[in-house]
């Protein structure tokens, strides 16, 4: 339903999302957090007024690399078209949850998660980790 560009699709689309990005699958969990951005698109108030933003940002602690992809990439979505939203902002706290998550990560989620760019990652965390983390997208 997501994928519905139309309006009136908003008012058919808060319960069942709310619903998603708390289910036990990461699968829909993880297209959840996609829909989130889309809804936003179409309806920014209402997608805050929800709760939806400060769900996304609880999901980063996901269980799930993809589920915490997702996240992150929804919530840069939504950062870059309402910057006022401060959507993805990382703190301490953040950045901890972002790299317990990579432990579990292939190098299709951290392209997803650092937007294809290997090397920001070793910027955020210094000279030291640079090859660490990112020794699996340089192959």
């Amino acid at each position: 339903m997501g994928c519905i560009r139309v309006d009136k699709i908003v008012d058919y689309m808060e319960e069942p999302l709310r619903k998603t990005l708390r289910d036990e699958s990461p699968y829909v969990r993880k297209t959840a957090a996609i829909c989130v951005a889309k809804f936003f698109d179409l309806n920014p108030k209402v997608c805050i007024e929800n709760g939806f933003l400060e769900i996304l940002q609880e999901m980063i602690g996901d269980s799930n690399p993809m589920v915490v992809a997702n996240s992150v990439q929804a919530l840069s979505e939504i950062g870059e078209s309402d910057p006022d939203t401060n959507a993805l902002t990382v703190t301490p706290a953040t950045l901890k949850k972002l790299l317990m998550a990579l432990n579990e990560c292939t190098e299709w989620v951290y392209m997803l998660e650092f937007g294809g760019d290997a090397g920001l990652m070793g910027e955020q965390m210094g000279p030291s980790h640079d090859t660490h983390y990112t020794r699996g997208l340089q192959d």
